[in-house]
């Protein structure tokens, strides 16, 4: 081993601060995971959502060292309808990097999001690491199938490919979707998920002032659950529900149960404190559910569908509800039985502890390998 720290350089088109959505939540946990395991960790953030000085002082006082790039300029997609791999990623982009690793001489290369895979030919002999997140390949169908026009990144399988070929270990986040990586590229593929730290273990008893909630983004899939979920309770006033994150900047969001909205939410905790149990009513969607993980760490108990619990060792029933009748079904049995709602709470602290401990093994066995390749 060297008797230096391991140089990792992280590249996001994603600030990792604040963590008020789950990608930034996923870039924001394995840095500091990292760091405690002794890794020196720099970031490089392509600034695609704009950057505010708040943030730019957040991050900075978070990584060892910041750099950021103006944002990028995306024009048309280059085949028929959908984007070709690189379409996201600027030209320039692998250059500033190698310019980046010529100063630094890091000892490994993590890009976040295949469409940025372009950037690790500037990595120069740097370990070169994938973070997915998420399938890309595909992924328009996957939208329709629900009834959703595809939106953010979307490409074909091939071009998605092509672009998992340019890292040496390619990281997914949960285990459905590492077994499909492996069909689509000979590269190395791990597993490594997501889990906040656990909030419950030395937190405080809550006083919550409403049985459900929901807290999301304003992305299609969010927003089909949602409305999918209004109609499903509208009309029941023994089922009362609060709303939070920044699908509440959506105007246009009508909403017939007329929910209690929580705007303006500053820390995700002070949604999980003002509720008892967590709502996940999603329908499909790929990737790893980061709501439903946020509210395990915080010790909620959760009530979800099977498309929210994909990649969690989900056992009990409220885990796994099949459709949307099935969910209101468990709420009014949450709201009845004082013994459920143990059950309840205790299944979803017991799966947090189960996938935490799962997600630390991959953080120990990443930290390791990056150790091997410094040495």
């Amino acid at each position: 081993m060297t008797g230096r720290a391991p140089r990792l350089l992280i590249l996001s088109p994603i600030a990792s601060h604040p963590a008020d959505q789950g990608n930034a939540a996923r870039i924001q946990a394995l840095g500091a995971a990292l760091m405690a395991r002794g890794i020196r960790c720099e970031f490089l953030h392509l600034a695609t959502e704009g950057s505010a000085p708040s943030q730019q002082a957040a991050m900075a006082g978070f990584w060892h060292a910041l750099h950021e790039l103006p944002p990028p300029v995306t024009g048309e997609p280059s085949l028929p309808g959908i984007w070709g791999i690189d379409d996201w990623c600027p030209p320039d982009l692998a250059g500033r990097l190698a310019a980046l690793q010529r100063a630094r001489r890091y000892d490994a290369v993590l890009v976040n999001y295949v469409w940025l895979s372009a950037a690790l030919d500037g990595a120069g002999d740097a370990f070169r690491i994938l973070d997915t997140h998420d399938l890309f390949g595909g992924r328009d169908a996957v939208a329709r199938e629900q009834g959703l026009d595809p939106s953010w990144f979307f490409t074909t399988l091939a071009e998605e490919s092509r672009g998992l070929a340019r890292a040496d270990l390619i990281l997914a986040i949960q285990a459905e979707e590492a077994a499909e990586l492996r069909r689509r590229t000979g590269r190395e593929v791990a597993v490594l998920g997501h889990m906040p730290p656990l909030r419950f273990l030395d937190a405080a008893p809550a006083r919550p002032v409403m049985p459900f909630g929901y807290l999301g983004s304003a992305n299609p899939w969010n927003l089909a659950a949602v409305h999918a979920l209004d109609a499903a309770l509208a009309g029941d006033a023994e089922l009362p529900w609060l709303l939070a994150g920044r699908i509440l900047r959506r105007a246009d969001l009508r909403l017939a149960s007329r929910p209690r909205r929580m705007p303006n939410l500053a820390d995700v905790a002070g949604f999980y404190a003002a509720v008892d149990c967590v709502l996940n009513p999603m329908a499909g969607g790929t990737g790893l559910k980061v709501k439903t993980v946020e509210a395990l760490a915080f010790g909620n108990p959760v009530l979800g569908t099977a498309d929210a619990f994909a990649g969690l060792p989900a056992e009990h029933p409220g885990h796994r509800c099949g459709d949307l009748p099935a969910l209101v079904m468990l709420m009014r049995e949450f709201r009845r039985s004082e013994a459920f709602r143990a059950e309840l709470r205790l299944a979803s602290r017991l799966m947090a502890l189960r996938h935490a401990a799962g997600v630390s093994a991959a953080q120990d066995g990443l930290a390791a390998r990056l150790r091997a390749v410094a040495a």
